[in-house]
């Protein structure tokens, strides 16, 4: 696809989609209004880069943040979107006037933390210095545990449950610079929730052959990084009270406790958790 700055015609649109006039036409979209789209969209670039440094600076600060990514919605996928969103929202009608106001990920952010909790703070953060344009929205797996799904709720999360097992927080803030107010997408995950999350991509994209047997692969991996974000915690929680100042031996019983109960869940070796429980009890 020619360069941003580049006018494009509706028959490069075409061309680019793969699409004919009356394809488009049978979708309620005009080839015309999609390549004014692109255009517009093309020219809007170099301010949207200032925005998306701006906001990736301003979240640098919010406690819990290990490492940050952004990208610009390409042309070319912003109008495949509008596409695909056509068929979700048939009455709506985007045009060079209003997409702006409908497309919330043409700066899309990746927040990633070490520990799970984190997701509030940085998301409190976020609340703080940012107007929402909707309230959070919260991907989880199905069949999630039930104090899991109320935590989230009492964050005044979505819940949006994902079959294939994705796990994030995301946000939808509101930013305006100058006269044109953007939206930008922030998404919340863990380390080795974006770890796998790369690699179920990787191999569930829609230009893959479908293999039951990959999805299954998939779905142990996904149970394997789960697991290690969970024993992540309970190293955090039981390092945590171990250099407390204010740590008591109750609490720290009840640490401990917690840990020897995680410990009889995991998937190792019996002579591995006997190990663990014998380091435990020298702990107290």
């Amino acid at each position: 696809m020619s360069e941003a700055a580049t006018i494009v015609t509706r028959a490069t649109i075409l061309s680019e989609l793969n699409e004919s006039t009356e394809s488009l036409h049978t979708k309620g979209l005009d080839a015309d209004t999609l390549a004014a789209i692109y255009n517009d969209y093309s020219s809007r670039l170099p301010a949207l880069t200032g925005i998306a440094e701006q906001v990736v600076q301003t979240l640098r600060k919010a406690e819990g943040v290990h490492a940050l990514t952004h990208r610009l919605k390409d042309p070319l996928h912003l109008l495949q979107k509008i596409i695909r969103k056509k068929k979700e929202y048939p009455s709506r009608d985007l045009h060079p006037g209003n997409y702006l106001d409908y497309i919330n990920d043409l700066i899309g952010i990746r927040v990633l933390h070490l520990y799970k909790a984190d997701w509030q703070t940085i998301g409190n953060y976020i609340e703080q210095v940012w107007p929402l344009k909707r309230q959070p929205y919260a991907y989880i797996p199905e069949h999630s545990a039930a104090a899991i799904v109320q935590l989230y709720k009492n964050s005044n999360c979505k819940l949006v449950y994902h079959p294939a097992g994705y796990q994030a927080v995301h946000y939808v803030i509101a930013t305006q610079p100058g006269k044109q107010r953007y939206y930008a997408e922030i998404q919340l995950r863990t380390l080795l929730e974006e770890a796998w999350s790369e690699i179920d991509h990787r191999f569930r994209y829609p230009d893959h052959e479908h293999s039951a047997l990959t999805d299954a692969l998939l779905r142990i991996l996904h149970s394997f990084t789960t697991n290690a974000d969970e024993t992540i915690t309970q190293i955090k929680a039981l390092a945590d009270e171990l250099n407390a100042s204010t740590s008591t031996s109750q609490s720290r019983t009840k640490t401990v406790a917690q840990l020897r109960k995680y410990i009889s869940t995991l998937r190792i070796p019996e002579t591995e958790k006997q190990q663990l429980y014998r380091s435990i009890d020298k702990i107290l």
